[in-house]
């Protein structure tokens, strides 16, 4: 790494709206983000330019995820309401939207390619169809209330990942559990990430420690125990090439490690209000030349973008 301190290579000024969450568009070029105050802004990342804003809630939009298949955006708000949008251009159109009234921290993550999973009544995960939009099933893990609230979902291939507030992971394997797994450092799990080949995870809670697993046929095995200065994460991603992982930290800091290695490469510190979320492209945005570019959301109504470790830094 570098012994400059690296920066951002450009801003995104949001004026008037606290940026919640982030989701690049397939094409990398657009960005949209989602805000404290409901509404969902489309970045072109060309002209560096907000394109469009969408009223699309009373309340925070919590998270952002893309139906490829539909061309869809969906949204979730901080009252369980789940908004289909139809992409047209920079231009979103409601398609449809699906009332859960479950009011929480998780949010939605898709599986396969046609369901939605969400936090059902308790640790209860709900599974929806996204051509019908229909509930198909639920995820019980039928340990009375031991786990807690159902904090963090990922679904990679035919693994979910569910990281409940008892610092438990437990494992799904299409309907049944293959494994559980403790991790009591953590104090409140409230972050976690799985790498593409379904070989090791990531996860972090309100401590002061990361902990990464090791994944073999869905069991788990603790790998590493890293510690950081402050307490604190609250949003682990990784890059998409499973290269780096971005640690959003209450220390208002981004961590980038490798994820090789999980030896600390760059601390981001352009946030002093603090990050609430970061985003990594899935291909290249050609305006930038940036394989893989970061965007991080700021409490100050910015959106600060990095390209780092991309090829042109020492990995």
């Amino acid at each position: 790494m570098s012994k400059k301190l690296p920066s951002p290579i450009f801003t995104l000024k949001c004026d008037k709206y606290t940026t919640y969450c982030l989701k690049f568009y397939s094409n990398s070029e657009i960005l949209y983000a989602g805000t404290q105050s409901g509404e969902i802004l489309v970045w072109n990342l060309e002209s560096n330019r907000l394109k469009n804003e969408i009223k699309a809630s009373l309340v925070c939009i919590m998270t952002l995820e893309l139906l490829i298949k539909q061309n869809q955006l969906v949204s979730q708000d901080k009252v369980g309401e789940i908004k289909c949008w139809q992409i047209d251009g920079i231009e979103l159109k409601l398609h449809h939207t699906l009332s859960t009234q479950i009011i929480g921290f998780c949010k939605i993550a898709l599986y396969k390619t046609n369901m939605l999973l969400c936090k059902g009544e308790k640790s209860i995960m709900n599974c929806y169809s996204t051509d019908s939009y229909d509930k198909i099933t639920d995820f019980n893990p039928c340990q009375d209330d031991n786990l807690g609230d159902l904090m963090i979902i990922k679904s990679i291939g035919d693994f979910i990942f569910c990281g409940y507030e008892a610092n438990i992971i437990v494992v799904w394997q299409e309907d049944h559990i293959v494994n559980q797994c403790s991790f009591p450092e953590l104090d409140c799990l409230m972050a976690m990430d799985v790498d593409q080949n379904v070989t090791k995870g990531i996860c972090a809670g309100s401590s002061n420690v990361i902990n990464t697993f090791n994944i073999t046929d869905g069991n788990l095995s603790l790998h590493k125990n890293i510690k950081i200065t402050n307490p604190g994460v609250n949003i682990l991603q990784l890059r998409p090439d499973d290269k780096i992982v971005a640690a959003a930290c209450w220390d208002l800091t981004v961590r980038l490690f490798s994820w090789k290695t999980m030896k600390l490469l760059a601390v981001l510190d352009s946030h002093s209000p603090g990050v609430l979320s970061v985003a990594y492209s899935e291909l290249s945005v050609t305006f930038w030349k940036a394989k893989y570019l970061l965007a991080v959301a700021n409490k100050d109504n910015k959106i600060t973008l990095w390209d780092i470790y991309n090829g042109k830094d020492k990995d």
